[in-house]
């Protein structure tokens, strides 16, 4: 099983209660009417647990989708349900979205209007090249792919090495002198999962990996590479 985050970061402080409170105070029911049958579509937060530094809770949200039945489409309601978590450490609060990049994306732009009333106000979070290249070189026996972007050869726009290639240290110098880190597959030496670190603040876990030690992963491995 292959599970997805995407990390983001709040432009304003607030604090934990005050989001645990919005998140329980919103609802958001609108009608969908296709082919003369209509659907209520709800958007809603659940199951929220709160401390002083933290907020753990579900995003449910509705989506119209179309099935075959007796050969013809007709549109029925598919829940989405997603973890997300804020953190508050080192002077600055976090949104993790558990799932894919364009859904989590939509979600951090919901919440932003959840609890700061406009778009805007939780930005896409973003490692730095630097961080990204104490990560590997931390624990270089498992880190399996890097790829490299900025690249300053003419007509090619990315690098790469793989398996044994990451054994040599003059191609791995010379390929970050050309360009910067952008993705890394390696392997947690503290929680042995599999994972693939986007600079862009997507994570994917591969193989069967549980959403509690995803995200404590997360917390203890990956936020700290947050440029500030």
């Amino acid at each position: 099983m292959v599970l997805s985050a995407k990390i983001f970061k709040l432009v304003e402080d607030i604090p934990m209660d005050s989001i645990a409170r919005k998140l329980r105070e919103y609802r958001e029911e609108r009608v969908y009417e296709k082919m003369g049958v209509k659907l209520d579509l709800i958007i809603e937060v659940r199951d929220i647990v709160a401390s002083s530094d933290r907020v753990r809770a579900v995003f449910c949200f509705d989506k119209p989708i179309f099935v075959k039945q007796r050969g013809k489409l007709t549109p029925i309601i598919r829940t989405y349900e997603s973890t997300i978590v804020f953190r508050y450490s080192s002077g600055y609060t976090t949104l993790t979205v558990l799932e894919k990049k364009h859904r989590a994306n939509m979600i951090a732009n919901r919440i932003s209007e959840i609890l700061f009333i406009k778009r805007g106000l939780i930005t896409e979070a973003t490692f730095s090249t630097e961080n990204m290249k104490r990560f590997h070189e931390e624990n270089p026996e498992s880190t399996k792919v890097i790829f490299f972007d900025g690249v300053d050869i003419p007509g090619i726009s990315k690098l790469s090495l793989y398996g044994d290639s990451l054994k040599d240290t003059t191609l791995y110098t010379e390929y970050l002198r050309r360009g910067k880190i952008w993705y890394i597959v390696t392997t947690s030496r503290s929680y042995g999962i599999t994972v693939g670190i986007a600079r862009n603040g997507v994570v994917v876990a591969f193989g069967n990996v549980g959403e509690g030690d995803f995200i404590r992963f997360i917390e203890d491995e990956v936020l700290p590479l947050i440029q500030r």
